[in-house]
């Protein structure tokens, strides 16, 4: 009985769409075919396997969810949503260490929704990818999370905060230490803005680079083996930014503030 059930909710694009719009409110036959774009023999099927498991019911010519059936939907929408995350970039999750991302938000992974792979060009595999420079240069503010160091970093977050553009940097005492060591000078001018902010991590921080503005999020893994590439999985969605925005205040609340040096 189990399995025909989990066979019931997975196996049929139809049922999972039809079980996803009946959330919202019951329908009728005639708007269940138009949303769904789909012949009434071919949902009537699908509907009646879902009557027979207690899923949805008929009442007043309407197809509603039982209770049940909207909680095992409930239930259902963030599997369907993270194994949307994960296929459509398969590669990148499977190559990557998914488990440096804290695990109360990588269990909130399917917040990304639709997510880009973006990459440097071949001929410039160490500077930024172009997606993200350019809309680097839109944002209000920036805040990053990073536990990689690139000589990139100093001089266009100088170049940015100049402009108007607000910014906060979280990195790890190691890439904070090479900062002051090799890049004093630009270090020196960053604090010393008004609109930058610069804090030291003393925990560790799994991934290479986390970006957050008011346009994207970006997230930046190390591969599985520990090497780092710059390339970088973008979303626009506001899932994306408010999931980005709980993972700076998980770094900022362990972190300490640099104001000199």
């Amino acid at each position: 009985m189990k399995l025909a059930l989990l066979g019931t909710l997975f196996l049929s694009d139809k049922r999972k769409d039809l079980l996803i719009l009946l959330i919202e409110r019951p329908m009728n036959i005639d708007e269940i075919k138009t949303t769904l774009n789909v012949t009434s023999s071919a949902m009537m099927t699908q509907i009646k396997i879902l009557i027979d498991q207690g899923i949805i019911l008929y009442e007043d010519d309407h197809y509603k969810l039982s209770s049940f059936g909207e909680v095992i939907v409930k239930k259902m929408i963030p599997l369907l949503n993270t194994l949307m995350v994960y296929e459509d970039n398969k590669q990148y999750w499977e190559n990557h260490k998914v488990n440096g991302i804290p695990t109360h938000l990588l269990e909130r992974i399917e917040e990304l929704g639709v997510c880009e792979l973006v990459e440097p060009e071949l001929n410039r595999m160490y500077e930024l990818p172009k997606k993200l420079t350019d809309n680097l240069v839109k944002s209000e503010y920036i805040k990053e999370i990073s536990s990689s160091f690139s000589p990139a970093y100093p001089y266009k977050y100088i170049e940015l905060a100049r402009k108007g553009v607000r910014i906060s940097l979280i990195i790890t005492e190691p890439v904070f230490e090479r900062f002051e060591t090799e890049y004093s000078e630009q270090l020196k001018d960053y604090i010393g803005m008004e609109n930058t902010e610069l804090f030291v991590c003393k925990d560790d921080i799994g991934f290479a680079s986390g970006v957050l503005t008011d346009r994207f999020l970006s997230l930046t893994l190390f591969y599985k083996n520990g090497m780092f590439h710059n390339h970088a999985m973008m979303s626009f969605e506001t899932g994306a930014l408010k999931w980005g925005e709980d993972m700076y205040r998980f770094y900022r609340n362990t972190s300490q503030e640099v104001t000199d040096i």
